[in-house]
């Protein structure tokens, strides 16, 4: 998929976030209009000053672009301070997956909270109800409730929207006890076909939009990319001490 499909195919799901001060509302409106006719009813979350001269900061959700003032050049790709050794690009992408994880809203992942009043993390979860790593993971996941780890499952099948994968999903999330349903399909148990309005479909945008290109892929509330499967302890570690 290309940068712009992928940016095009996550439009619906992100999320409507407030358009952040920066550029004026001229500029503004100038760039939204060049990015749109590329990539018709996108979403735009911010345009502000670039951290180069000439180059402005476009943000569609989780997905950072930079434009020339006059609107003729994007641009895509990390840009690092010298001076400071931080690519600023990525801080920003940090920040922008947290917002967009905030903006999902308390129903749309499965939810496995830190249990005994431990919570002290948090992590979000791209998975696939086939995936080996995924059942690994999820036959861990008292392991990680237990050392005071929350964990929100988001929906994304591998093999897309027009797949068994994502019928699948559909199933455990429409299903009357979400939680139950994701561990029965987890164990290669079937769940009940059921329909109704679900997640699933912006939660696999989403994940493209992050770059997510396989699964388990985890990220932090901090909005750090972890990787893929963690064993448990490794992963309580990694949490607790950082790194």
């Amino acid at each position: 998929m290309t940068p712009f499909r992928l940016v095009a195919a996550l439009t619906v799901t992100l999320l409507g976030l407030p358009l952040v001060a920066g550029a004026d509302d001229a500029l503004t409106a100038k760039l939204k209009s060049r990015i749109r006719a590329v990539i018709p009813d996108t979403e735009i979350t911010s345009v502000k000053p670039g951290p180069i001269p000439g180059l402005y900061e476009v943000m569609l959700g989780p997905t950072i672009l930079y434009m020339t003032e006059d609107g003729k050049f994007a641009v895509r790709g990390d840009v690092f301070d010298l001076e400071s050794r931080v690519n600023v690009t990525d801080q920003r992408r940090t920040q922008a997956r947290v917002d967009a994880f905030h903006a999902l809203g308390d129903n749309s992942a499965i939810r496995f909270t830190a249990t005994g009043g431990k919570a002290k993390h948090e992590i979000f979860v791209f998975t696939d109800i086939d995936c080996g790593y995924c059942r690994k993971m999820h036959q861990e996941i008292n392991q990680l409730t237990s050392a005071g780890i929350t964990v929100n499952y988001l929906a994304f099948p591998r093999t897309g929207l027009d797949s068994e994968s994502y019928d699948k999903a559909v199933a455990v999330w429409c299903a009357a006890d979400p939680k139950a349903a994701l561990t029965t399909a987890k164990s290669g148990k079937k769940v009940p076909s059921a329909k109704c309005d679900n997640p699933v479909a912006s939660h696999f945008h989403l994940g493209e939009a992050m770059g997510v290109r396989g699964t388990p892929s985890v990220f932090s509330d901090t909005g750090e990319e972890l990787g893929g499967y963690i064993p448990a302890k490794e992963l309580v570690r990694i949490l607790t001490t950082g790194g």
